[in-house]
């Protein structure tokens, strides 16, 4: 009897044992998704590395499961993705282990498995992609792929529920690189080619795959480049991109301060000078504090280095920079005194939330761990943790607005300074409002875009679980956290640092304008140097990336040479730098003409011009020689020096330049800031639709629209890129328009092709950078042509603006156009156009079947401290 009873204690015991172990645990799992009924499932897996023509490698996958309908979890394949039966069945057949909780940031997908069925069969098909800008471990779909150093590797990770089904096909395509390691023989292949594990029968193990490559050196050095402390570079290099702006912005401003154009000097020369360095100095410093503040705290961080700050108190550190920036903003503009009242009150609310953030039931730290103070959670839900810091943020936003409205009205009103009071930044009340509205909408869309970026990294997960809702809070605010940090990357590392110095350039040389002489009708040496500083700031591309190393400043020197050499290249050949006589050019002689002569010149010359042609096809009898002779006084002007005794000496103007070429030169104003104005409100009407197309292929086109709900200034973005593209090419048909006068060509397409091709230089040069590198080009092709077209109908209304007095006697403006053209010149501009529009469509066209990059995953800088910082 003992020994009976020993028996059944040793049987119950080991039925524990083995319960407990994790073969238990797994058939417990097995039996949870009826494993053994997946037996007969079908499975095909297959995975793509991108290298060519990529920034970063993208790998591709898709897995395809024919499951039987028999299989008790079939038809919740079928029911709406919210459900749990729905996302349980999908963990069974997606999902390497039995964790009910499972979370990835590193898989991006742009729709849900799609599922088919059949009469006996269901098929859920996944297409999963992820990009290398890290050293981690990526996760996606039933592959894992770890980056090392130099060498990665590539493996296939089943499904558990899947283990025991009928892998049919497994195929990987390395990218043309060959493996320098492979577990398991293939069953056929190319080494530099697809390598295909197969099973013509069901039963057996599963084929084992696991690949290690060696990537092209360029994706390697792209991923490496965001490890610390090599990230840190980044940051570091843009100072320095940020520092030579600065240069250029204080010369600048010195030769002007040096240099008046009255005297005494005005008080908006010299207040708008003084605004320009002020503008120089705190974009930069908000640039250093923009691009260090991730980098510097996260190698801090990983180093051990003041953990008071970088560890406990990071978020608040961000708050405070966040804060303090808007801040300088406001002094610098001087608002209204109702805008003061409602900042003071903004800065003090986040002051308190950074002093004592348990007032608010936020965290200490501003962090929140779901796993180890669970109550902290519930707490901080309970207090409304989540909308209270929203409202930190947009106060933030709110100060920010405040300031860069004042701001911005302070540089412009400047240029009519009377009195010391009357550059204040003060805006009307409904203005202060918008800004509020702005400010609220801000945070509560950022908190939106964290829910849809935690439901796309944890959609599989089960809400059923106690776990889930704590879990949730915890990461969503651990998301929204990074809202200040984001703030200044967003706002000013893409917009404000060009748009504050450029106003404040602009409002330097119309001060300057408004104190000159009327006569001056050509911009100064300085002007000139101011423009194009004012040039590069506004409209120059920024480029400059190669295998995770940027290298911005080379691109600047070289649109800075261009433009320096075209300026040089247009005092020899423009038409009004041309000598009429020796030494003297032909805007020495013709700046004292009546221009309205000039006009009546130009319009006469097109009449006898007229009747040539007509006498030559035999339409009239006219003398020729009377016409001609009445064209070669139109070819004239008045002798720069005549000899003594004869002060009514003419001058024969330079070959190639006639009273058309002349009229043309001066434009449609009689000073060059009229012209500037003139050509910027052109490029700036005809901007609108090409602004709507390039918002459409940076923004919207392929899977970039879905990224916006994902992303936190997303459809911020979208909108900001409108004012941004329309402040470019703006700002590039103001420098055309300003140097009008200057440029080399004929008519208005010839000056502004020269200008679009110095826009052009240090994005060719970039081409030949990325090229050697195997890089993508990315739109830069369709944004050259943009600009091109752009400029040169900016060209031609400048020129139909020239002989806009003659309009009435036109039906059409184009018939005017042709008119002033003539046959021959008028031929050639039409076929440059239809060249532009023609490469155009074409680039439109590749660019439709070309996907975007989307990344779903956060700056790796953002917690971790392994990424690095953009400008």
């Amino acid at each position: 009897m003992g020994r009976g009873l020993r028996s059944v204690l040793v049987l119950v015991c080991a039925a524990v044992l083995f319960g407990t172990l994790p073969g238990g645990t797994a058939r417990a799992a097995d039996d949870a998704c009826s494993a053994g009924q997946l037996k007969t499932a079908r499975v095909t897996a297959s995975v793509r590395l991108e290298h060519n023509g990529e920034n970063y490698t993208r790998a591709a996958g898709v897995l395809t499961v024919k499951v039987p309908k028999s299989w008790p979890r079939a038809t919740d394949l079928l029911l709406n993705g919210d459900t749990e039966p729905y996302r349980a069945a999908m963990r069974c057949l997606l999902r390497p282990s039995d964790d009910p909780l499972p979370w990835r940031d590193t898989e991006g997908r742009t729709a849900p498995p799609r599922v088919t069925a059949q009469k006996t069969w269901l098929t859920v098909e996944q297409h999963v992609t992820t990009w290398v800008v890290s050293l981690q471990d990526r996760d996606f779909g039933p592959w894992r792929l770890t980056e090392g150093d130099r060498l990665w590797t590539l493996e296939l990770i089943r499904p558990y529920a899947l283990d025991g089904a009928w892998w049919q096909e497994v195929t990987v395509d390395l990218g043309g690189r060959s493996a320098r390691d492979v577990s398991s023989a293939p069953t056929t292949g190319v080494a530099t080619d697809k390598l295909t594990w197969t099973r013509e029968k069901p039963g057996g193990a599963p084929p084992e795959v696991r690949i290690t490559l060696q990537p092209p050196a360029t994706k390697a050095s792209a991923a490496r480049w965001s490890e610390d402390p090599w990230f840190v570079f980044d940051p570091l290099v843009w100072v320095l991109w940020s520092a030579a702006i600065l240069v250029l912005i204080l010369v600048g401003a010195r030769a002007l301060r040096q240099t008046p154009v009255s005297s005494p000097v005005t008080d908006a020369e010299r207040i708008t000078v003084r605004n320009l360095r002020s503008m120089g100095w705190l974009t930069f410093v908000f640039s250093a504090v923009e691009l260090l503040d991730d980098g510097l705290l996260a190698h801090f961080d990983n180093e051990g280095v003041a953990e008071f700050w970088t560890d406990r108190h990071r978020i608040a550190v961000h708050l405070v920079l966040m804060l303090l920036t808007g801040l300088a903003l406001c002094v610098f503009g001087r608002p209204g005194r109702v805008a003061v009242v409602l900042t003071t009150a903004a800065t003090g609310y986040v002051v308190a939330v950074v002093c004592r953030p348990g007032w608010f039931g936020l965290p200490s730290g501003l962090l929140l761990d779901s796993g180890d103070d669970a109550q902290t959670v519930e707490w901080f839900r309970r207090a409304g943790g989540m909308s209270l810091f929203a409202l930190a943020c947009a106060c933030g936003v709110f100060v920010w607005l405040v300031g860069t409205t004042a701001s911005f009205l302070r540089l412009w009103r400047s240029c009519d300074a009377t009195a010391p009071g009357s550059s204040r930044g003060r805006f009307p009340l409904g203005v202060l409002g918008a800004l509020l509205a702005v400010s609220a909408a801000l945070p509560a869309v950022s908190v939106w875009t964290a829910e849809n970026q935690w439901e796309h990294q944890s959609w599989l997960s089960s809400r059923a679980d106690e776990r889930y809702g704590v879990w949730h809070t915890a990461e969503l605010f651990n998301e929204v956290r990074w809202f200040p940090s984001d703030w200044l990357d967003w706002f000013h590392g893409m917009y404000f640092w060009y748009w504050g110095p450029s106003l404040a350039l602009l409002a330097a040389l119309r001060a300057r304008a408004a104190a000159a002489a009327q006569s001056a009708v050509l911009p100064s040496p300085v002007e000139i140097r101011t423009l194009m500083v004012f040039f590069v700031v506004c409209s120059a591309p920024i480029v400059g990336w190669y295998a995770g190393v940027p290298l911005p400043v080379l691109p600047l020197l070289a649109l800075w040479l261009a433009l320096t050499a075209l300026l040089a290249y247009g005092t020899r050949r423009s038409v009004l730098y041309r000598e009429l006589a020796p030494g003297v050019p032909v805007f020495e002689v013709a700046k004292g003409y009546d221009r309205q002569k000039l006009l009546k010149d130009a319009r006469r010359h097109r009449e006898l011009h007229a009747q040539l042609r007509r006498l030559e096809q035999g339409q009239e009898g006219s003398e020729r020689d009377q016409l001609e002779y009445e064209l070669d006084r139109l070819h004239r002007l008045p002798h720069p020096s005549p000899p003594p005794g004869l002060p009514n000496t003419w001058i024969r103007l330079p070959d190639s330049v006639g009273p058309v070429e002349l009229a043309l030169a001066w434009g449609p104003r009689a000073r060059w800031w009229e012209n500037a104005c003139r050509a910027a409100l052109f490029a700036a009407l005809i901007a609108v639709p090409a602004n709507g197309v390039q918002v459409w292929v940076d923004h919207i086109r392929g899977f970039l629209w879905e990224d916006k709900f994902l992303n936190r200034f997303g459809f911020a973005e979208t909108v900001t890129a409108l004012i941004e593209w329309e402040v470019i090419w703006a700002g590039a048909g103001f420098v055309l328009g300003a140097l009008w006068r200057e440029l080399p060509g004929r008519r208005g397409p010839g000056r502004a092709f020269w200008l679009s091709l110095v826009y052009a230089t240090p994005v060719l040069l970039h081409w030949v950078g990325v090229r050697v590198l195997d890089q993508s080009f990315g739109t830069w092709a369709f944004n050259l042509t943009l600009t091109l077209l752009v400029l040169t109908l900016t060209g031609v209304a400048m020129d139909i603006d020239t002989f806009r007095r003659e309009g009435h006697y036109w039906p059409t403006k184009a018939g005017l156009l042709l008119s002033v053209y003539q046959w021959r010149t008028a031929s050639l501009q039409v076929a440059f156009l239809v060249g532009q529009i023609v490469a155009l469509v074409t680039i439109w066209q590749q660019m439709q079947g070309a996907d975007p990059m989307v990344l779903i995953e956060r700056d790796p800088t953002e917690g971790s401290g392994n990424g690095g910082s953009g400008h």
